[in-house]
């Protein structure tokens, strides 16, 4: 029963501390929101780039035209007079200027060559090219509507998933998985640290308690506030649906971050009885988490890196993580999920291995 009680003692105090250190608190929810803001800016930037549509026709073939323009999912179309467009080239306020000229109807119907101009800002090669292959696709809808069309080749899409996920949306199991470690490595860190810092630990150590329950207390309260932070996220997430497993996925979604959370704590015990200090500790973990977040594929998917990135990324058990929520997240499936849970159970398991070991080791000396 004692045993009980100091664990229970140990536990609910760290929680206590932490939620009184608004501090700690900002530090491990900054990364995740100043990544998501981050997202959101970066996907509304490149995701479609305005251009300004001249319009010197004002026949049916002009219109129709037009009118697959200004409805392209590759870019923003805004009308413009010739002086306008060139301006707002000039100033970087669009990425380019299409002109439909006058002529094109007549040369349509007389088919003979029927330019459509566009004036491109290569201002880097990723805007380029998004512009170099978007009007040619814009203008290949354009006959593939025409009757008889003179384009008899038609492309056949199957996708390999039933709904198509934006980019912003698919970059929050990564970013999830950022708030996790960050908040594992920090909450569990940042108070064993502050208890060789404070030099509070040696109480626990003399209580005639046993070290068991100061190592269970330590994880189980980190554990406990990493979860914490988690849930909030996830409702907001489910809220919004940016985050919305369906029906069954809900349960292998939860042990999935359950299994992040305590590795991440396991690992944050080590550290801070590794370090003692918290500043060190604190740091040490936001560039951990960061390194951890990048080379598993936070940015982007990890099988499109170099090769070098790759076998990076499939010796982190971040890349599991990531990989196993955003099958459950947003495809429904299980694909690999066996792997994925054995490295992640496997890798919970070492860090609080290490997380014990660390301070039973340094509770002796």
């Amino acid at each position: 029963m004692r045993t009980w009680h100091a664990l229970w003692a140990i536990t609910s105090k760290d929680i206590c501390v932490w939620l009184r250190q608004p501090v700690t608190i900002a530090a491990t929810l900054l990364p995740a929101i100043g990544f998501i803001i981050v997202v959101f800016f970066y996907t509304a930037a490149v995701g479609r780039n305005p251009v300004a549509l001249v319009i010197r026709g004002t026949g049916p073939h002009t219109r129709q035209l037009v009118n697959i323009l200004e409805h392209s999912e590759a870019f923003i179309a805004h009308r413009a007079t010739p002086t306008e467009a060139e301006a707002a080239l000039h100033h970087l306020d669009v990425a380019a200027v299409i002109t439909i000229l006058a002529s094109f109807d007549a040369a349509y119907d007389a088919h003979q060559p029927d330019p459509v101009t566009i004036q491109i800002n290569n201002l880097n090669l990723d805007f380029t090219n998004d512009l170099r292959r978007s009007l040619p696709s814009a203008i290949t809808a354009f006959y593939q509507q025409q009757n008889p069309t003179p384009i008899q080749i038609t492309p056949v899409e199957t996708d390999l998933h039933a709904q198509d996920i934006s980019l912003a949306q698919f970059q929050m199991a990564p970013t999830l998985v950022l708030l996790l470690i960050v908040a594992g490595l920090i909450n569990s860190g940042v108070a064993t640290a502050r208890e060789w810092e404070d030099q509070t630990i040696k109480e626990l150590l003399l209580a005639p308690i046993g070290h068991t329950p100061i190592v269970v207390g330590k994880l189980l309260a980190g554990w406990i506030t990493t979860l914490l932070i988690s849930s909030v996220v996830i409702l907001i997430g489910a809220a919004s649906g940016y985050l919305q497993p369906q029906g069954f996925f809900w349960l292998p979604t939860l042990l999935v971050i359950a299994l992040i959370a305590l590795a991440s704590v396991g690992f944050g015990v080590a550290l801070g009885t590794l370090l003692r200090r918290f500043l060190p500790v604190a740091a040490l973990s936001i560039n951990m988490a960061l390194y951890l977040f990048f080379l598993s594929g936070g940015i982007g998917v990890a099988a499109f890196f170099p090769a070098w990135i790759q076998v990076v990324a499939h010796g982190l058990p971040t890349f599991y993580g990531i990989h196993a929520l955003q099958m459950l997240i947003f495809y429904a499936s299980l694909n690999q999920f066996g792997r994925d849970i054995m490295v992640l159970a496997g890798s919970a398991l070492g860090a609080l291995l290490l997380g014990t070991f660390a301070l039973r080791r340094n509770a002796v000396t």
